[in-house]
């Protein structure tokens, strides 16, 4: 059985419409616009296991549910739920489950029952968690390739909208990533500058300084890149936010891909060339041993960003 094969096995329980239904019993109709029309906005989650403490910790819910917010309201939705009913499901997701190790939390909102493509109502939500260990790429980094798909732009179907019609961009690339060996796609928007990757958010460092695309690049606007800045100004390395040029990728000294799910992933090639010594970089594993303790309740002055399952 694989690993994913074995996660899924082992979920018992799922929010839907803020109640607790058995995984196998959770069902939206064939014809609801979530599905038929991708009417659908999301937040991924990761809660990380403490073992001192025998906590699950959900790193940044509050600011999750807040950009959720914001995606609601650019999708019309009705009667769209609360960030504090939301909470609560993921919480008693997470309990109903009993998971003691680290996990990955997906919740989603959307149009349900049957509706035509501007339906605003009504409005559902499910909140699936799945047990997830941190990804092989977190230690080993991965290759990417600049991708020949453009990112969607700003007036026609906004990335900082986190939508899953948006994700049909990312697919695309990935996939040709994916077709040429690498782990990762670097995509460029409408003025030929870095906007992202298809999952997470871009950092190169030139002169000793960690650069990344600014919001206004066609980027999502993302928690794990804020964090990664506020770090950085901690732990004293320079960062900057600014376009970035294609050209920049061959330059890089230190390269690493950060969201949710991937954490902060070194990147070890762009289209074949080595970022600096092919390796992953000394500043980018010390940023990586700094968010490892944060989000696991490790290191002091940080508590506001992290909500206990069991213990809160």
């Amino acid at each position: 059985m694989s690993t994913t094969e074995d996660s899924r096995a082992r979920i018992k329980w799922v929010s839907q419409n803020h109640a607790l239904v058995a995984y196998g019993d959770a069902k939206i109709s064939v014809m609801a616009p979530g599905l038929t029309f991708a009417a659908l906005v999301f937040e991924g989650f990761r809660a990380y296991w403490n073992e001192d403490q025998e906590e699950l910790l959900i790193f940044r819910l509050d600011d999750h549910l807040k950009r959720l917010q914001f995606s609601m309201a650019l999708l019309e939705l009705d009667d769209p739920p609360s960030s504090e009913v939301l909470a609560q499901d993921i919480l008693a997701t997470l309990r109903a489950n009993e998971f003691r190790e680290d996990s990955y939390i997906r919740l989603q909102v959307y149009v349900d029952d049957w509706g035509s493509m501007t339906a605003t109502s009504p409005t559902g939500s499910t909140v699936i968690c799945r047990p997830r260990p941190r990804a092989a790429v977190f230690e080993a980094g991965q290759t990417f390739v600049t991708s020949s798909w453009t990112r969607n732009a700003e007036n026609a179907s906004p990335p900082r909208i986190k939508a899953s019609a948006n994700y049909l961009n990312s697919r695309l690339a990935g996939l040709e990533a994916k077709r040429q060996g690498a782990g990762g796609a670097v995509i460029l928007n409408q003025n030929g500058t870095i906007a992202e990757g298809p999952g997470g958010c871009l950092f190169l460092m030139r002169d000793g300084v960690f650069l990344t695309p600014d919001v206004n690049s066609g980027i999502l606007e993302s928690i794990t890149r804020q964090t990664i800045l506020e770090m950085a100004g901690d732990l004293g390395i320079e960062t900057a936010e600014r376009p970035l040029g294609r050209t920049e990728l061959y330059l890089a000294e230190e390269a690493f891909y950060c969201g949710t799910g991937q954490e902060i992933g070194p990147v070890t090639a762009f289209d074949g060339r080595p970022v600096g010594t092919g390796e992953p970089g000394p500043l980018t594993r010390r940023l990586q041993a700094r968010f490892d303790d944060i989000v696991r309740g490790r290191h002091p002055g940080h508590g506001h960003w992290l909500t206990p399952v069991y213990n809160g």
